[in-house]
């Protein structure tokens, strides 16, 4: 492997503090969404988390659209975080991330403002 860029889609930083919830166990653990692509993720969190893991990403933005996306854990990094891939996304996801696309990575944090309530759930 050479190391080139395998992803289809170019992926956004974020560093978003989320709430990774385990449905399954009854907990909730702070994490954080690192970046986000059409195609998938990445959360950074120090919970082992398997792969094929099922996942729901659910965040309301400030102009009262919902983005929903669900997928499952491809890769996991041992006391670092977990890639997610997409299975299903909706269009107020894929406008969220096209809205992204525009900014650079200075003004992204003042955009993530109008993120109220991330909720990510482990299933």
């Amino acid at each position: 492997m050479d190391g080139a860029e395998q992803r289809q889609y170019p992926r956004f930083g974020l560093g978003l503090p989320v709430k990774l919830q385990f449905s399954d166990a009854g907990i909730e653990v702070g994490g954080e969404l690192q970046d986000i692509s059409r195609g998938g993720c990445f959360f950074k969190s120090t919970v082992k988390v398997d792969v094929d893991r099922k996942i729901s990403i659910v965040f309301s933005l400030s102009r009262g659209k919902t983005c929903r996306a669900t997928g499952h854990v491809i890769r996991t990094m041992a006391y670092k975080g977990f890639a997610v891939l997409f299975e299903d996304v909706n269009d107020s996801t894929f406008d969220f991330i096209r809205d992204l696309m525009v900014l650079p990575q200075d003004k992204r944090a003042n955009f993530l403002t109008s993120v109220l309530n991330p909720e990510i759930q482990i299933i």
